[in-house]
């Protein structure tokens, strides 16, 4: 018994005497390396979402690690591969962020200033009240000389104000702004008596567009604006190479939610010279309105839409689809 284990001790001790060929070492570093490779494939298929944009820097970290273990041993691997997690960690959680000058980057975009200040928006929130009549009637006189779409509509909110102050203002900005179109309409009524030709069609567009800013201004109210609109249309009617009648006819269909009409009106002021880029705006409106939002950014062109810095959303919104 003792003889066969002293036999097998001596087998041992010259299988580990035995020195291997330079060619046989190659052989098994070639192999451990492809052992390691496939292994290494397949443990960054596993890897949690996180490591995931560093799937290529941790597979050679692997196999540096992995087939370095003939060299470093396990406990100094098992150091390295804790480091190496801690390291891909802190870049996923702090990010290095490029320090830059505020004022060059502003200096390269457009600058949007807001007539009236997004301040005067307050004056329709739940501390109307709170504000004093003073600020009130310097708010309402900036919102009026905005010229900006609603104005008057706004404005005549506030001829319910608990101040008898702003309420008296109110109702003379709104009766200025009615009596001033007003004014003008008689005015061209009396022109188009005696205009005939290319005069008459420029007079009846005027007179139209007039009407028109009853409705914009929100002066008129719905009951008011249908009366409008129908007015609006049948003086157009008589209009035939005026652009700009088109347009504000595509404008009436589109309030009126009559967007193949408007479609129709926009396309014809195409026709007569009418950038199509012009009215790119108001052909996406109509896409939208009539739910055909896979055709809405073909018209959401970002040289049209750049100017205003408060227009990128949209474009990155419908750009996405």
């Amino acid at each position: 018994m003792f003889s066969d284990i002293n036999y097998n001790l001596t087998d041992i001790i010259t299988l580990l005497e035995h020195k291997n060929s330079p060619k046989e070492i190659a052989i098994i570093l070639l192999l451990e390396i492809a052992i390691w490779t496939i292994l290494s494939l397949i443990l960054i298929i596993f890897l949690p979402k996180k490591y995931k944009e560093y799937r290529k820097e941790i597979f050679i970290f692997f196999l540096i690690i992995n087939v370095g273990l003939l060299f470093i041993g396990i406990l100094l691997t098992i150091i390295m591969v804790a480091f190496g997690l801690s390291w891909a960690t802190s870049r996923v959680s702090h990010p290095t962020y490029e320090s830059i000058d505020f004022e060059d980057e502003v200096a390269k975009f457009p600058v949007v200033y807001s007539k009236f200040q997004e301040g005067v928006l307050t004056m329709e929130g739940r501390n109307r009240e709170e504000i004093s009549s003073d600020d009130k009637i310097k708010s309402l006189k900036i919102l009026y000389d905005s010229n900006a779409q609603g104005n008057i509509g706004k404005i005549k909110h506030f001829l319910s104000d608990s101040s008898d102050e702003t309420r008296l203002y109110a109702f003379a900005l709104v009766s200025s702004f009615e009596k001033r179109l007003n004014d003008r309409i008689t005015e061209l009524h009396n022109k188009i008596k005696f205009a005939d030709g290319d005069r008459l069609e420029r007079y009846n567009f005027e007179l139209a567009n007039t009407y028109w800013q009853f409705i914009f201004h929100g002066v008129a109210d719905e009951q008011l604006s249908g009366f409008y609109t129908t007015k609006i249309e049948n003086i157009l009617k008589e209009i035939k190479s005026n652009s700009n009648a088109f347009i504000l006819l595509g404008k009436i269909h589109i309030f009126n939610r009559e967007y193949i009409e408007a479609e129709k009106a926009f396309l014809k002021a195409i026709e007569l010279g009418v950038p199509k880029e012009a009215m790119s705006t108001f052909l996406a409106e109509i896409k939208y309105g009539l739910r055909k939002y896979n055709e809405v950014s073909n018209f959401i062109l970002e040289e049209e839409f750049n100017f205003n810095l408060r227009l990128k959303p949209l474009i990155s919104m419908w750009r996405r689809r």
